[in-house]
């Protein structure tokens, strides 16, 4: 018996997601481009300014239905965009509660994901550790959270769901590196122990692109990375989701035989066979 890795729906061996911050009111352009080109985003939101959105910079929140109604995922950033090494974990178990709880208020789900707000878990001052951040989210029933600090150019799943490191972040001046070395991956070929799947995961602000008026660039990125037959397009929690289901999967002593106890459908690849497990189903393996 050889090798087996995960690969995504339809057994593919890449997938792609977006995660921007804050509610920025451009985030509604930013949706519609990558709408064109089949991306998943994943809309980080800070409740306090969405709720108030006093100036009128924030996305409003039938635009923010919107994005769900289009397939893309609402997480948390915090209700007043804290850094959790920054404040004790007192204020910060209050910012992501309060945060979760409000929106899961106003749109009516379950919204279990996270992106760190500011600087996140990259400083800590008094002693906070991130253990303790990482115990709090759990208890908080966050499922994961992205944060910053370097880029993860080598595409791989996160070993640590509340460490997730993208790929790149939009203005990285090695993107078009990255992601032209991402699309020319075959995870099915090649050298067997490296047929393991691969993630692009891309990060910023909407309002960066206003800034810089520098639109065309998102667009540059949807016709790179977008459209693809071979690349699974999902919402971070999408791919949280995903991943998590297939490490359930229950393994007999001698490898022959996996029983699926999730609600998914899963797939995964060894000695050069793809299989599909259907939710509750016995596979025997040949």
């Amino acid at each position: 018996m050889g090798y087996r890795f995960l690969r995504f729906p339809e057994g593919r061996g890449k997938a792609v997601t977006l995660s921007y911050d804050d509610g920025c009111v451009y985030d509604v352009k930013l949706a519609e481009i990558i709408d064109r080109y089949r991306l998943k985003c994943t809309f980080n939101l800070n409740s306090k300014s969405l709720l108030s959105n006093a100036n009128g910079s924030r996305v409003t929140l039938e635009q923010a239905r919107g994005f769900l109604l289009s397939g893309h995922e609402i997480a948390v950033h915090g209700e007043k965009h804290k850094a959790p090494g920054l404040v004790s974990p007192l204020e910060g178990i209050r910012d992501v509660l309060y945060c979760r709880e409000a929106l899961e208020q106003t749109f009516g789900r379950i919204i279990r994901g996270m992106a760190y707000p500011d600087s996140g878990i990259t400083r800590f001052v008094s002693g906070h550790k991130y253990e303790d951040v990482r115990n709090y989210l759990k208890d908080l029933g966050i499922a994961y959270s992205r944060t910053l600090g370097q880029d993860n150019d080598k595409f791989e799943l996160p070993t640590d769901w509340y460490a997730w490191m993208p790929t790149a972040h939009h203005v990285n001046p090695l993107l078009d590196e990255y992601m032209n070395e991402f699309l020319a991956i075959d995870p099915d070929s090649g050298y067997t122990a490296r047929r393991y799947p691969r993630l692009f995961y891309l990060w910023g602000h909407s309002y960066e692109f206003n800034n810089q008026n520098n639109w065309e660039l998102l667009e540059h990125i949807g016709e790179t990375l977008g459209g693809k037959d071979d690349i699974w397009y999902a919402t971070n929690i999408e791919i949280y989701e995903y991943v998590t289901a297939y490490n359930s999967l229950i393994w007999s002593a001698d490898g022959k035989q996996v029983y699926n106890p999730t609600l998914l459908s899963l797939w995964f690849a060894q000695d050069d066979r793809l299989y599909c497990i259907t939710s509750g189903e016995t596979l025997l393996m040949e």
